[in-house]
Order: C-alpha cells, then sequence, then structure tokens
C-alpha cells in the first residue's frame, strides 16, 4: 500500500476541527480524486498526506513509513524524489525562465543531466517555444503546465494536486487532467482534491469529504 492514513484528526487553534476522523488507503498506481465543498477538508487532507502539516490525531504512513513521526530535516529528506506537488497557484519564480524553474528544482533534489530532462519535459508538455520566456509572458494553463513540469523534473512516485485547474477554464482544464492521465498510465500515482464535478470523470476513484469526514467512496466504471 503507497498510502495509508488511520483516524486522521486536525483541530487548529481557534478550534475549528478540519477533519474528524479520516480513513483512507491508496495503492500504487491509482488515480484518486478527493472531492467535495469548500471548506470539508480536501487541502489539509492533503497537506497531512505530503507532510506539509502536522495532524492532532491520527497516523499516515507513505511507502510503508509512518510521516507523522519524522521530524522536519527527515520529512524534506523522505519526500525528496518520492512525493511532488502541484498548488492552485502556480508559484513560479517570476525573475527566472521557464527553463530555469525546473532547473532550480532539478538541481536542489540532484538530478543528473538536469538540462536534457527538463527541455525533454517542456516538449512533453508542449512548452518547448517557452524555454526562455518568463511566467508573467505566459497564460494561465502554460504557466500551471510550468507548475507540472517543476514536479515532473523531481521523478516522483506521487504526485498531490491541490486544486490544479482552479485558475484555468474548462478546456484547459480538461487538458491537464488529459496530461494527468497519461503520467497516471506511465506509472506515477496521482491523489487530487477538486470541488470541480465536471472532472469526476478522470478518476479512477473518488473519495466524498464532507465536514471533515469522508462521505462516500466511489469507484468509476473505467
Amino acid at each position: 500500500m503507497l498510502l495509508r492514513v488511520r483516524n486522521l484528526k486536525k483541530v487548529y487553534p481557534n478550534g475549528t476541527q478540519a477533519l474528524k476522523g479520516i480513513n483512507l488507503e491508496v495503492r500504487e498506481g491509482e488515480f484518486v480524486g478527493i472531492m467535495g465543498p469548500s471548506g470539508s477538508g480536501k487541502s489539509t487532507l492533503l497537506h497531512i498526506i505530503g507532510g506539509l502539516d502536522k495532524p492532532t490525531e491520527g497516523e499516515v504512513f507513505l511507502f510503508g513509513k509512518d510521516i507523522t513521526k519524522m521530524s522536519e530535516d527527515e520529512l524534506a529528506e523522505f519526500r525528496k524524489r518520492r512525493i511532488a506537488y502541484i498548488f492552485q497557484f502556480y508559484y513560479l519564480l517570476e525573475d527566472f525562465t521557464v527553463l530555469e524553474n525546473l532547473l532550480i528544482i532539478a538541481e536542489m533534489v540532484g538530478i543528473k543531466d538536469k538540462e536534457r530532462k527538463a527541455k525533454e519535459i517542456l516538449e512533453f508538455l508542449r512548452l518547448s517555444h517557452r524555454l526562455n520566456h518568463k511566467p508573467y509572458q505566459l497564460s494561465g494553463g502554460e504557466q500551471q503546465r510550468v507548475a507540472i513540469g517543476r514536479a515532473l523534473i523531481t521523478e516522483p512516485k506521487l504526485i498531490l494536486a491541490d486544486e490544479p485547474t482552479g485558475n484555468v477554464d474548462t478546456q484547459e482544464s480538461f487538458r491537464i487532467f488529459e496530461l494527468f492521465k497519461k503520467l497516471n498510465k506511465g506509472g506515477i500515482t496521482f491523489v487530487v482534491a477538486t470541488h470541480d464535478e465536471n472532472l469526476k470523470g478522470f478518476f479512477r476513484r473518488i473519495v466524498k469529504l464532507r465536514d471533515g469526514k469522508v462521505e462516500e467512496e466511489i469507484t468509476q466504471p473505467q
């Protein structure tokens, strides 16, 4: 099992109960959608799964390791080359080109032959003509594809995406999810949080959250 979550709870200092005992399992190679209305706990769950936040209670086993017991340094080392994140906001480095945005990440995680690999990824993402452009010169869809490229350069086993199409139109949303499907078929496991009902047909399995709890799980026909 790639991911196992047990009795996950999160209470914020102001008393808000974001998660109220979540149980979840994800197998290697799955394409799972975390769906539900705003405030249902989707982002909190994704952040805890990826080690970006700590739960108040419960366990998260990733690749067989309980990440809730790890220090920040241990977590940072553990995530490297295993987990990548794609967010609603692109978080690109505005003073650097598209190519440089990928190369900086590749340098941080120790990717060999990083420029060749970065250019291959950008070609795959239909961005070869944008290598030397800066983020402000790109459309929203292009910026999100650069963010996907930064995730891919680390050669992750798991990609966690939080509302990854929240800032693009419907047509571009479908293009991005077709790309996710292609990457999933290539062996990357995806856990994607979205409230967009138009995208539910892309998932193999949907976990619906409401008020910090799992309301239902739906396995989709393929």
